[in-house]
C-alpha cells in the first residue's frame, strides 16, 4: 500500500502539487486517478511496475496530499496542471494511464500534446457522452452536490452507479467513504466539467490507445471503436474500479500494451 509520507511536491502558482515517483526504466508510466480519488487507487499498479519503468502517479490539484484551493475545478485545468508536471519532473514521453474522470485527462493531452506521450490508456474512462435518459438524473446528483447533503449525495452516488453487487463490500464502503470526504467545491464542479461532452471530442486518438472497458459500461466496445477510431478495447468483467478489483487481469492487459508500444 502506498501511503501519503511517500509523495513528492512542486509548486505551481502558489499551488502544491503532489505525486509519488519511483522505479526506473522505459518507458516511464503516467498515473491519473479519477474524480475524487487519489494515488493510492493505483495500490496494486504502483509497486509491481516500478520494478521495470519509472512510474509517476500524482494527486490532481484537490486531492490526496495537493492542495484544495476555492475554485471551481475543470478539466482543462487538470490537463494543464499535469503536463506542467511532466515538464517540470522530466517526464519524457511516458504512457499516460486514466481512470475515470483521469481517462478523460489523458485524452485531452493526447489530442493536444501528442508528442508528449508514447501511448494512453483509457481504464473506464468518461469519454462517452451522457445517455440523454440520465441527464435529470446527473442534473439532480450535482445539485446535492451543492447542498448541504453533499457528502451523502456523493456516498450514495458511488455506491449506486461505479460498483455492483460483485464488487467487495468492504472495497466499495472505503473507496466511496474516501470519495465523499473530498472538497464540496470539487466534487459539483468536476462532475459538470467531466460530463462536458466538449471534454471528450471523437474522432481518432494521435497516439496509440486502449481503452480497458468494465463489463458495467453502458458503451459497448462497437461504441468505443466507433467513437475513436484506431482505439483497442478490451472488457474486464467488474465494475468501475477495474485495477482495484481485478488487479492481475488489468496489469497483464496493461503490461501488454505498454510491451506494444515501447
Amino acid at each position: 500500500m502506498v501511503t501519503s509520507t511517500d509523495t513528492k511536491s512542486v509548486i505551481r502558482d502558489g499551488v502544491k502539487l503532489a505525486y509519488v515517483d519511483t522505479g526506473s526504466g522505459d518507458p516511464p508510466l503516467l498515473f491519473i486517478h479519477g474524480w475524487c480519488c487519489n494515488h493510492t487507487h493505483w495500490r496494486d499498479q504502483i509497486p509491481e511496475f516500478a520494478q521495470r519503468h519509472r512510474v509517476v502517479a500524482v494527486d490532481l490539484r484537490g486531492t490526496g496530499d495537493s492542495h484544495a484551493p476555492d475554485q471551481d475545478y475543470t478539466v482543462p485545468e487538470f490537463v494543464d496542471d499535469v503536463v506542467w508536471l511532466t515538464r517540470e519532473i522530466g517526464l519524457e514521453r511516458p504512457v499516460i494511464i486514466g481512470h475515470s474522470m483521469g481517462g478523460q485527462i489523458a485524452l485531452n493531452i493526447a489530442r493536444k500534446h501528442p508528442e508528449l506521450t508514447l501511448g494512453a490508456v483509457f481504464v473506464d474512462a468518461v469519454m462517452m457522452p451522457f445517455p440523454e435518459q440520465f441527464q435529470p438524473l446527473l442534473a439532480s446528483t450535482i445539485e446535492g452536490m451543492k447542498s448541504p447533503a453533499y457528502r451523502e449525495t456523493t456516498t450514495k452516488f458511488v455506491k449506486s452507479f461505479l460498483f455492483n453487487t460483485e464488487s467487495p463490500t468492504a472495497m466499495k464502503d472505503d473507496i466511496a467513504e474516501a470519495m465523499a470526504m473530498a472538497p464540496q467545491r470539487l466534487m459539483h464542479t468536476a462532475i459538470a466539467s467531466t460530463t462536458a461532452e466538449g471534454n471528450m471530442l471523437p474522432g481518432p486518438i494521435p497516439v496509440p490507445s486502449l481503452f480497458v472497458r468494465a463489463a458495467t459500461l453502458p458503451a459497448t466496445e462497437d461504441d468505443l471503436k466507433a467513437r475513436y477510431p484506431g482505439m483497442q478495447v478490451a472488457t474486464v468483467d467488474c465494475a468501475h474500479f477495474i485495477q482495484m478489483e481485478k488487479p492481475q487481469e488489468f496489469n497483464a492487459i496493461l503490461r501488454a500494451f505498454v510491451e506494444k508500444v515501447a
